[in-house]
């Protein structure tokens, strides 16, 4: 993926499971989103989201079920990441400074003796272009009487 997407994810784990959005090619730089089911929280981990030390860390948590699957739409614009949480309606904006140049991967995880069933789909997002009007541009409609 382009370091500016959009996706939709439904997931429907047996236990705790999540997204990693990787950003460098050694996967040493990476984005957690992932679902909590004990403590019943979407958790976005940021703790090795950037490789650059004056990046901050930390992680944001907002209360999700954990008896029925989770619908997520994620927008990403380069450092900012936008997590909605759209089967409780809730939204998480911030900020995780990736360094890595390269076509970033999405990850599909799970802890030990989890199953996890998801369907994503995404889409890059392509820099807007704005064309200024040419020289010989319409002339303004006349004024209605």
């Amino acid at each position: 993926m382009g370091r500016a997407f959009d996706l939709t994810a439904r997931l429907e784990p047996t236990g705790n499971a999540g997204l990693r959005l990787v950003t460098t090619p050694d996967g040493s730089e990476y984005l957690d989103i992932r679902l909590d089911v004990d403590a019943g929280e979407l958790v976005v981990d940021r703790d090795h989201a950037s490789l650059d030390s004056r990046a901050r860390g930390g992680s944001h948590r907002m209360p999700c079920p954990a008896d029925r699957p989770v619908d997520l739409r994620v927008v990403v614009d380069h450092s900012i990441a936008e997590i909605f949480l759209t089967t409780t309606g809730q939204v998480l904006t911030l900020r995780f400074y990736p360094t890595g140049q390269s076509p970033w991967r999405l990850q599909a995880r799970t802890t030990a003796g989890t199953r996890l069933g998801f369907a994503v789909d995404a889409w890059e997002l392509r820099p807007l272009v704005i064309k200024e009007p040419s020289t010989g541009a319409a002339e303004s409609a006349p004024a209605s009487p």
